[in-house]
């Protein structure tokens, strides 16, 4: 690669994140509008499937269902967020307390209390900023409801008439046939890709809630909802998923029982649903690199905060999935790649 066509596409991509930059409140509403239009084009297969007698529903019964089951789960989800996020913001302080005299505590048991940086250590160690931020998250999603919706409603009108123009546009009919063969294997993979991940990831919360609840542990629905948006990144959204009801559990009870019950269980959930089960059913051709995984929070997280690193993920996985149809950018497709397969 010459030197000219490097500063070409260094340029080109410093502008391009730039742009995402600036144009936050716009890219930011219309990439979760299109994860939720996909999601109903998904389900709209899905319900296609089903037998009334010897028909098949019809492609606007099944979109339908589709879109009135997306709205249901929407409004339920905001719902949800209304009634946890105040909650867990004004009892933020109180849990910093509790942190606080918890930390000091357990430095004077283990003597450490001479050791230099420790005591700094944990009280720099800010819980309740950290509450309020991911609640945060959910309050900017919400300020976008209006512009989501919108944009879902043109993406649907737009997806009718889209095979339409394609089938216009490439009047070769071999060339046609080419496209209409790659667009149906990028589809079915990303298909796989968010059916899987969202089964995935509504278990773990599922069953991580039902943990929480028969301890105990303040906010369980709360937890659960994030550890829900949290598994849609992998380990590093694992980790940090589990992390804060953890240390809830530990702050908020006298005893260390609960704190050892939720540890113990919260990590057999991840591990048997993250490690075994997912891996089983979507394969490995479909998963990024732990590397990726780290840099593209990472940049994407300093371009559009924390919101951008829940999108980012399934984002580049759905990239990959694309990349990897195509002969000219698969060697790309492998170097994102878990273990370097593609299909």
């Amino acid at each position: 690669m010459g030197l000219n066509k490097f500063t070409s596409i260094l340029i080109s991509l410093c502008l391009i994140f730039y742009l995402l930059y600036i144009g936050k409140s716009f890219f930011l509403p219309f990439l979760i509008a299109l994860v939720i239009w996909y999601l109903i084009i998904a389900l709209t297969s899905a319900y296609k499937k089903i037998r009334l007698g010897k028909k098949q529903l019809s492609s606007t019964l099944a979109m339908l269902m589709s879109i009135t089951s997306m709205m249901l789960f929407i409004f339920l989800f905001m719902m949800l967020i209304n009634d946890n996020v105040g909650k867990v913001i004004e009892v933020a302080p109180s849990y910093q307390e509790k942190f606080q005299l918890l930390g000091h505590g357990i430095i004077k048991m283990t003597g450490f209390t001479e050791l230099a940086g420790i005591t700094e250590l944990v009280q720099s160690i800010n819980i309740s900023w950290a509450l309020k931020t991911i609640a945060g998250i959910f309050t900017t999603v919400a300020g976008y409801t209006g512009m989501i919706v919108v944009y879902i409603l043109f993406l649907l009108l737009e997806y009718k008439l889209f095979g339409k123009k394609i089938k216009m546009a490439l009047k070769n009919k071999e060339t046609y046939a080419n496209y209409i063969s790659i667009i149906s294997k990028i589809d079915k993979d990303i298909k796989t890709y968010i059916k899987i991940k969202t089964l995935a990831s509504f278990s773990t919360a599922i069953l991580s809630y039902l943990v929480l609840v028969i301890v105990g542990v303040d906010f369980a629905v709360f937890w659960a909802l994030i550890i829900f948006l949290l598994n849609y990144i992998p380990t590093v959204g694992s980790i940090v998923a589990i992390f804060f009801p953890i240390l809830l559990s530990l702050i908020q009870f006298n005893s260390l029982i609960p704190f050892f019950i939720v540890t113990t269980l919260l990590i057999a959930i991840q591990a048997i649903i993250g490690n075994v089960l997912e891996p089983k059913f979507m394969g490995k051709s479909l998963n990024l690199s732990p590397l990726v995984i780290i840099i593209s929070l990472t940049i994407w997280g300093s371009i559009w905060g924390v919101v951008g690193m829940f999108l980012c993920v399934p984002i580049m996985v759905i990239i990959n999935i694309v990349l990897a149809k195509f002969e000219k950018t698969q060697s790309l497709a492998i170097m994102l790649s878990a273990r370097g397969k593609v299909e």
